[in-house]
């Protein structure tokens, strides 16, 4: 499970004309090969997860349904702000760590990340559930219970966040995204769909216990398997500590990694205040379904990352322009495609979730369209990030995220959910249209789907 499996490109020659047609066939080729294991799995991993979804609305009822996504969305949140970016920097660090052989510091890095994210999780769950039974008399009662339930797994789903991130950087595909995206929705359904065949009352929190089990055994088995390939793969060396300079790369994408989250998550956090837990579930079902667009980028996107920084370094703009329009021709028309199907049978997929949820199709078109829109300039973030322009990300999101949060203001109390879509991707969108001139700027690089040309050809900045 801990080693890729052998080239495929012989079993799908269509893979190698395409690459080949797109141009920068060597490195396309490379993450198109490994893009296609993790979109398997992750198409997989989305029946699960999907199924999982539709099957606790329907277990749980649209009220505690509502409650299990609040308490949700939250303990992902927390789960990756308090990874305080060290998943997202050891992209940046440990293949660059492989590269070079520098197995002290290699050794190092995850020692210390590992140590660090066991402990500040750890104490930021606690004082999470600190401040839930401390306003107990003041947060909505149903909410109260589920919370300090799902806190107990923000720990958890830290160590899942770095677990992927380790087997990432060393080429682990399998082992980077099965604990999360196929084991723990299977176990999730197989606690909950137990506790409701033996006739027990599946509410929110029994459902936020499956999560904490189903987390636990996830990230106990990927730590397994991560610890035996790395003594298999890393040579035993004295571990190099870089503190300083490991925690303020972390702190940056913790700012990027924060925002993002806030950006994509916000609307439930404030549909939640704003409105009630029917409203959540109903919103929660619509972006769901829609998210399912998200499949092709995420595949290849998330194997195109570290690519990002080795052409930078070590090729020339030219190639980084072949490699980055390739990306996104192979991400962009799957994604209109997919969208275009959800939109045809979106009313008979959201009623799989139960009465009333079909009242979401609007929501969902939206969504649709958003997600559609954000393809066609996918990869804009990591490039900055990849390349040492981090900190324009950060500004970027920031502005972006609070302008979510004033636009759900004013548009959840007059228009319900939709009006929390559109207030989302409003501010989504316009973060994307300018970090997609500031790659541009920075980078010399259009990060679009079709060539655009404004005025003079930039310089590629250093």
């Amino acid at each position: 499970m801990t080693t890729i499996d052998p080239p495929i490109d012989s079993k799908i020659p269509v893979i190698r004309r395409l690459a080949a047609r797109l141009g920068a066939q060597g490195n396309l080729l490379a993450v198109v090969k490994s893009a296609t294991q993790v979109f398997t799995i992750r198409v997989v991993g989305a029946g699960l997860a999907y199924a999982s979804t539709v099957l606790l609305a329907r277990w749980l009822g649209a009220f505690d349904f509502g409650i299990y996504a609040y308490v949700f969305v939250i303990v992902t949140l927390l789960g990756m702000a308090l990874s305080f970016g060290f998943n997202s920097a050891g992209l940046r660090l440990m293949p660059d760590y492989l590269a070079r052989r520098r197995w002290g510091r290699l050794t190092g890095f995850l020692l210390e990340s590992y140590g660090f994210i066991v402990l500040l999780s750890t104490l930021g769950a606690v004082a999470g559930a600190a401040i839930v039974y401390a306003l107990r008399g003041i947060i909505e009662p149903y909410y109260v219970v589920p919370a300090l339930v799902g806190l107990l797994c923000v720990p958890v789903w830290s160590l899942l966040n770095q677990g992927e991130s380790v087997a990432r950087a060393f080429g682990w595909v399998h082992l980077a995204y099965i604990p999360n995206y196929i084991l723990r929705p299977a176990l999730l359904i197989l606690f909950v769909g137990g506790v409701a065949l033996l006739g027990r009352h599946a509410d929110a929190t029994a459902a936020l216990w499956g999560m904490v089990v189903a987390c636990s055994i996830a990230v106990v088995g990927q730590g397994i398997l991560i610890y035996s390939g790395v003594r298999r793969r890393v040579p035993a060396s004295a571990p190099k500590f870089h503190t300083r300079f490991w925690v303020t790369t972390s702190l940056g994408f913790l700012a990027i990694d924060g925002f993002r989250m806030l950006l994509d998550n916000a609307d439930v956090l404030m549909i939640g205040r704003l409105l009630d837990p029917h409203s959540i579930a109903i919103y929660f079902a619509a972006i769901r379904t829609a998210g399912l667009v998200s499949f092709v980028s995420f595949s290849m996107i998330a194997l195109a990352v570290p690519k990002f920084s080795e052409i930078h370094v070590t090729g020339t703009r030219e190639e980084l322009q072949k490699f980055v329009s390739g990306v996104l021709q192979v991400v962009f028309w799957p994604s209109l495609l997919t969208a275009l199907a959800l939109a045809a049978i979106g009313p008979f997929v959201l009623g799989l979730f139960g009465e009333g949820f079909a009242a979401g199709y609007p929501t969902m078109l939206v969504v649709l369209t958003g997600l559609v829109l954000r393809a066609a300039s996918g990869p804009v973030e990591y490039l900055l990030n990849m390349t040492g322009h981090h900190r324009d990300t950060i500004r970027v999101y920031a502005v972006a995220s609070v302008a979510t949060v004033v636009l759900d203001l004013l548009l959840i109390p007059q228009f319900g959910i939709i009006g929390a879509a559109i207030g989302s991707y409003t501010a989504m969108l316009s973060g994307n249209v300018w970090l997609y001139f500031l790659v541009k700027k920075r980078l010399g690089v259009s990060a679009f789907v079709l060539p655009l040309r404004f005025g003079r050809r930039p310089n590629a900045a250093a």
